[in-house]
């Protein structure tokens, strides 16, 4: 598989690949970004999707360890409510690729950003068959319980995490059925016409309220986010909470709880 170089101007790319050069550039053998920013579609909502093939020695290293921590600050700079981290694999398990963590087909829309070339070949061998119908249960048990709990977003951080949720589920759907990764946002298309108005409800608000995601952080809690410790920033979230606007409240009444629910009977019964 070829990988061509990115080639924006994000300043978070910038900072990742300068980080790497002076102090790291010795435990990858590539840095990878896919998702919005690798297609140069990034909104407000973009969080920023990376990849790390690491140098098998250096797995669980003290030096891995600083890097995600390093990295990890100009990443929560461009999104201070990203709520994952890096993705990542080791060298050797390119000869035995994890098809079902991250599918060839999103790398097939990545961008390299390490080491610098214009392009590099990662060959690729998937040696065992992934099972996508478990990644498909697995989120729609964890959305169908909250539903079933009654849970509902308290703030921006815990709504975004729950759309991203949402957004996700066509493209694991379309891999349990057709027994196959697709990238992410072709899937919303390939999946559509399965689904009656009132189940695919849910998938149309999830995706108006991320082309109108406009969070509205105060300085405190802009600081206090950038910071890649994860306990602190479970403690902002609870204590200084990004309020939900009301545009987006007004948009999570019944019929989005009943769409979600309708949504997932349909899965249930097909897959």
């Amino acid at each position: 598989m070829k990988i061509e170089q990115y080639k924006g101007d994000l300043n978070v790319i910038k900072l990742i690949q300068e980080l790497t050069v002076d102090k790291y550039d010795n435990i990858f053998r590539a840095i990878i970004v896919h998702g919005s920013v690798a297609t140069n579609d990034v909104i407000p909502y973009s969080d920023f999707d990376g990849l790390l093939i690491i140098k098998d020695e250096f797995v669980d290293s003290d030096e891995l360890r600083r890097f995600k921590k390093e990295s990890m600050k100009s990443i929560l700079n461009f999104d201070p409510l990203q709520h994952h981290g890096w993705f990542q694999i080791t060298e050797s398990q390119l000869s035995d690729y994890p098809e079902s963590y991250l599918p060839k087909a999103v790398l097939k829309n990545s961008k390299i950003l390490y080491p610098f070339s214009e392009e590099i070949e990662i060959k690729i061998d998937i040696k065992h068959k992934p099972n996508y119908k478990y990644g498909l249960f697995n989120m729609i048990n964890q959305l169908e319980n909250k539903v079933l709990n009654k849970w509902k977003p308290k703030n921006m951080f815990q709504l975004k995490s729950f759309l991203s949720q949402i957004m996700l589920v066509p493209c694991l759907y379309y891999s349990a059925k057709n027994d196959e990764g697709i990238f992410k946002r072709e899937s919303f298309d390939a999946v559509k016409d399965v689904f009656k108005q009132e189940e695919w409800l849910v998938i149309e608000i999830a995706s108006q309220i991320r082309n109108e995601w406009n969070p509205q952080l105060n300085s405190l809690q802009r600081l206090a986010l950038y910071q890649p410790n994860r306990l602190f920033r479970k403690a902002v979230v609870k204590f200084m909470p990004i309020s939900i606007p009301k545009k987006h409240l007004d948009l999570l009444d019944d019929n989005f709880y009943e769409s979600l629910v309708l949504l997932i009977q349909k899965i249930k019964k097909e897959i």
